[in-house]
């Protein structure tokens, strides 16, 4: 049976007087980070600073005319700090519009159209499981990045076409 972060907020409450029920970074994809704080007092940082010092998108942005991101799953949380929602902000910022290739479309995912993501769609061409997932996330990527490409040429293909009656 798995427990919930409601659980271990209450024994690391109870034992170690902490409360980390409502601290930022806590949620689903908190825990270890949660954990390593609670017990030897790691400091916690927004996963897009973190990233960000090794990949300094936010120079890179102003540069693009398409910004494409990519997520595990994309649903209602996404907009709650996920790497993809954060890179919609900025790219909006400068008016680009956003593209997410995503593993899974969960529950909720339509709320990113609010968050600055113009368009999201999964990468996986058929039912497999995670794991067969994961081994072939690079060629699923690639295949998924080439189909959005096409149709991005097809869009422009149309943009030349003249409409007469």
């Amino acid at each position: 049976m798995a427990l919930g972060l409601e659980h271990y907020a209450a024994v690391i409450a109870g034992d170690l007087g902490m409360d980390i029920g409502e601290m930022p970074g806590s949620g689903a994809s908190g825990g270890l980070g949660t954990g390593l704080h609670a017990l030897i007092g790691a400091t916690l940082h927004p996963r897009y600073d973190i990233v960000m010092q090794y990949l300094e998108l936010d120079n890179l942005i102003p540069e693009v005319d398409l910004v494409i991101t990519a997520e595990g799953c994309i649903d209602f949380q996404t907009p709650r700090g996920k790497i993809p929602a954060e890179v919609a902000k900025r790219a909006k910022s400068y008016g680009l519009p956003v593209i997410a290739l995503v593993g899974t479309v969960g529950e909720g995912a339509e709320i990113n159209f609010q968050h600055g993501i113009d368009y999201f769609t999964s990468i996986l061409t058929h039912p497999c499981g995670l794991n067969e997932a994961i081994d072939q996330t690079a060629t699923l990527l690639t295949d998924a990045a080439e189909q959005i490409a096409r149709l991005l040429l097809v869009g422009k293909e149309i943009r030349r076409c003249t409409f007469t009656d």
